[in-house]
């Protein structure tokens, strides 16, 4: 691969940041065949009740394009849970898999399926269930504007049958593509409960918050010929009693051709 010292470089900056965030709007385009992508996700939890402050995820991941409408991933996840004196931990391995499910422009809408699985890696006081996560991926542009929603459900796998229910969470993001360096957009993250037994809306997690969001041409920076250099930076504001107060998040992809 012609671009492998470009991949070890982006693999070294990225690793120690390694971990599991939950905070990020998947697209249905995300499919780039003849690429690597390398993607770190991370967001960081901020509170003044100290039992809900200081909780922090990340992630560290690989992928790729299988075809021109399967796009696969291979995720390591960490977390560190609310409250002080809590140690971060290595706490999942996930597959992602994002299935295209039209051509982009042909449909009023582009639509796709996202599926992962994640095999809990801890043990122990920290033991968690592996979990399944699955649901559809709208996309649309309106004037100057791309519309993402992801409709996500998500079951946990393991022997307590008080969580074999889908828990049912949504994202969406409306980006301004004014600038490619840099555009301002807005998100919104929701976690309804089970489903069958969601909770009032006060007691349902729900963040709103601005984002940046950008890409850079990797040779513009003197990286290599061609790929680019993504990120995404925002601020999430709780809106409910049940919601963190704040929580920052970040995202970091290199895409590499070979």
């Amino acid at each position: 691969m012609k671009h492998f010292p470009v991949a070890l470089t982006a693999l070294a900056l990225l690793a120690p940041l390694a971990a599991r965030a939950d905070f990020r709007v998947v697209s249905p385009s995300e499919i780039d065949l003849g690429e690597l992508e390398i993607e770190h996700n991370g967001s960081a939890v901020f509170d003044r009740r100290p039992d809900a402050n200081g909780a922090r995820s990340y992630t560290l991941e690989l992928g790729t394009g299988l075809t021109n409408w399967w796009h696969s991933e291979v995720e390591l996840g960490f977390e560190r849970d609310s409250g002080s004196g809590q140690p971060t931990l290595l706490t999942q391995i996930v597959t992602e898999n994002m299935f295209q499910l039209t051509e982009p422009g042909e449909a009023f809408a582009d639509f796709g399926f996202y599926i992962e699985y994640g095999q809990s890696l801890t043990r122990g006081r920290y033991a968690a269930s592996n979990q399944v996560t699955f649901g559809p991926v709208i996309a649309k542009d309106i004037g100057p504007t791309t519309n993402t929603l992801n409709l996500f459900f998500s079951r946990q796998l393991g022997p307590d049958q008080t969580s074999q229910r889908l828990d049912f969470t949504y994202a969406w993001q409306t980006r301004w593509n004014i600038w490619q360096p840099l555009s301002p957009a807005i998100e919104i993250y929701g976690d309804a409960g089970p489903l069958g037994s969601s909770p009032k809306l006060s007691q349902q997690q729900l963040m709103i918050g601005p984002v940046g969001v950008g890409s850079l041409r990797l040779n513009d920076l003197g990286l290599g010929r061609g790929g680019k250099l993504k990120y995404e930076i925002g601020y999430l504001f709780g809106t409910t009693p049940a919601s963190p107060q704040g929580a920052l998040r970040w995202r970091l992809e290199v895409e590499i051709p070979f």
